[in-house]
């Protein structure tokens, strides 16, 4: 990672994790950098509280007036509201239907249920807009809290009724390596080298596109087919190519599901 992308980390998880972290001195066009690249993400208010928790450390000299634009986002977060990226469904009718038998039993266990759902989440968004910085974050926050009364052995069952454990792997990965979770704090990752953690992370961050805009993460359109965004499309295309092997029941019914969702979305 580039000194940006390793303050970007660190003040999440200052912010998130309420971690003490070393900031490395920025040039004000890299502080805006950094400021754009947590909006990108979503997780303007995370880095705004590491911010607070590091704000006395000598180098941490951030713009006057893009300290105070990054006090006004972190209270505008993104609620988006994307069928695409809804946690509570998936596109293969097979793997729906069992979904919701899991989320209508009553008797199941609530947090288990929300991490079952955390993890579905972060599948979906990998699928239909990118990586998925914001939801892993919350992800780590959840099970800091909430872990003690989590049934990580029925988490696993459904995971793996769900075919979900490669798509969890990548969450798990992620926790590690950008997070600084200790793997014994998550039960339902599979042993791995740091080796392959290192090599999973890279082919995850590290995307191959021309569009300048998609500086250091690469992210989705907002809209899949558009009379003005062609390139969405193949975006997706290329998407759906390289996370196949990790979802592949889910991969090909959310690409069809996503297509048709964006057909009824094309400006006239």
């Amino acid at each position: 990672m580039n000194i940006i992308e390793r303050n970007l980390f660190r003040l999440l998880r200052a912010g998130a994790f309420n971690t003490q972290e070393q900031i490395e001195p920025l040039s004000a066009w890299k502080w805006r950098r950094l400021y754009q690249l947590s909006e990108m993400h979503d997780v303007a208010p995370f880095t705004y509280q590491g911010l607070e928790r590091c704000k006395e450390q000598f180098l941490v000299q951030v713009p006057a007036d893009l300290m105070q634009q990054w006090g006004v986002a972190k209270n505008h977060g993104d609620d988006e509201d994307n069928e695409l990226l809804a946690a509570n469904r998936l596109t293969n009718p097979v793997l729906n239907h069992q979904l919701q038998n899991i989320l209508d039993d009553e008797h199941s266990n609530t947090e288990t249920r929300t991490a079952l759902l955390h993890l579905l989440g972060i599948a979906r968004f990998i699928m239909n807009a990118g990586i998925p910085v914001k939801r892993v974050t919350e992800l780590g926050q959840f099970l800091r809290l909430s872990a003690n009364r989590t049934d990580f052995t029925t988490l696993q069952q459904w995971v793996n009724k769900l075919q979900l454990q490669p798509m969890t792997q990548l969450a798990c990965v992620m926790l590690v390596k950008l997070m600084h979770f200790d793997p014994a704090e998550l039960p339902f990752m599979q042993p791995m080298t740091d080796d392959q953690m290192e090599r999973q992370l890279n082919e995850m961050l590290r995307q191959k596109n021309s569009h300048a805009e998609e500086w250091y993460f690469s992210q989705g359109k907002d809209i899949f087919v558009h009379t003005s965004n062609s390139s969405a499309m193949l975006w997706h295309v290329r998407r759906s190519a390289k996370y196949f092997r990790y979802y592949p029941s889910e991969t090909m019914t959310n690409f069809i599901t996503a297509f048709a969702h964006s057909l009824s979305h094309i400006e006239e």
